[in-house]
């Protein structure tokens, strides 16, 4: 249903990716998703469509672009999930 999307990042010159599902017709509203240390995996992507599908422009972020950008984990492989605690741990909120 959605398409990835790149924005232009604030006060930088670079663009970032998000995940981006728009209703059919007028949305109700825009919702921002933010991913959990899994990146913008296929469950945010569902997440993104069920909001859209419900009337919803659903917006998700690639938060780790700078550093892991496209990262995709499952948090039901140990070895993806212990790499998404490592993501976590570089993520900067005040560049977020």
């Amino acid at each position: 249903m959605g398409d990835m999307i790149k924005i232009a990042a604030l006060n930088e010159d670079a663009l970032f990716p998000a995940y981006l599902a728009a209703p059919v017709g007028a949305a109700k509203a825009a919702i921002i998703v933010i991913p959990e240390i899994f990146g913008v995996n296929v469950g945010i992507r569902q997440k993104c469509d069920r909001l859209a599908n419900d009337g919803y422009l659903a917006i998700a972020p690639d938060i780790f672009w700078r550093f892991a950008p496209g990262v995709e984990l499952n948090p039901d492989v140990e070895a993806q999930l212990q790499e998404a605690f490592g993501y976590f741990g570089q993520y900067d909120a005040d560049d977020g």
